[in-house]
């Protein structure tokens, strides 16, 4: 039986997991969603962060958004990727077939990024910024939109176990993005500027990355959400104070006496 599983510390969860058709992934109603599908959903949002990151960020490019279908039909890719490693589907048809024909998600242009091996987000996405072809189809200035998915395979005759996809789509109206039902952007929680859901060291350098450039002049295009959960003690201003909580809480939390981040303001 094939199984789903999130893996690398931040998320555990192994259950029975076969999808096949678009329609047996749900990301787009949290009521009735299972808890393989919510934790499957938190991968995609710490993925599209981690691509804002790159795209908004280090090099001011436009700020990508997703929408539930889109994800849910990068996820079925994920799966698909795990019987036949390629931008080929199994069934013989190109991967795009799964956005026109299975999810009908309209576009002007389309790029597939796949992995496989990387046990969590991060190193799906570094393995990704590392590889010139990846790195183009995510740094693509006219991108509107992109989708994550995740796929578990246990018993892997390849031994990957891990499947990475992602759908990076065009689609303006009139020069703008187009606006897909229940598109939105990730979420960045207090004291998580990065987005990836873990409060730790590389939160404290983007802030540093960004406080740096701040004092030098030189402005720093933010992706969503990032100032409010970088302003960690809430004082307006985004600097070292910011990333030395972040740091003191990071250091109590590996010698077992951590607490609340808010405890460790100064």
């Amino acid at each position: 039986m094939k199984k789903l599983k999130l893996a690398a510390g931040l998320l555990a969860c192994c259950m029975a997991w076969i999808p096949i058709e678009a329609s047996a992934v749900n990301l787009h109603d949290e009521a009735t969603m299972t808890e393989q599908e919510k934790l499957l959903k938190e991968y995609s949002d710490i993925i599209i962060n981690l691509v804002n990151n790159e795209r908004v960020f280090y090099r001011g490019l436009e700020e990508v958004s997703t929408f539930p279908a889109l994800n849910e039909i990068t996820c079925v890719r994920a799966e698909e990727t795990s019987q036949f490693y390629g931008h080929t589907r199994p069934d013989g048809s190109l991967c795009f077939s799964a956005l026109k024909d299975d999810a009908k998600i309209s576009y002007n242009a389309a790029y597939e990024n796949i992995a496989a091996g990387q046990p969590n987000p991060a190193t799906a996405i570094q393995c990704w910024m590392d590889s010139e072809g990846h790195r183009k189809n995510i740094l693509r200035e006219n991108l509107t939109h992109i989708g994550a998915g995740y796929f578990y395979l246990e018993q892997d005759p390849e031994r990957y176990q891990y499947y990475w996809s992602q759908f990076l789509i065009v689609n303006r109206d009139g020069g703008q993005p187009h606006i897909f039902d229940g598109q939105y952007v990730p979420e960045r929680w207090y004291g998580d500027p990065d987005g990836s859901h873990e409060i730790n060291a590389a939160d404290a350098n983007m802030i540093l990355y960004y406080d740096a450039r701040h004092c030098a002049g030189i402005d720093v295009k933010t992706p969503t959400g990032f100032e409010k959960a970088a302003d960690v003690n809430q004082d307006g201003a985004i600097n070292a104070i910011d990333a030395s909580i972040i740091l003191e809480y990071v250091a109590a939390l590996g010698s077992g006496t951590g607490s609340e981040l808010s405890n460790y303001i100064w």
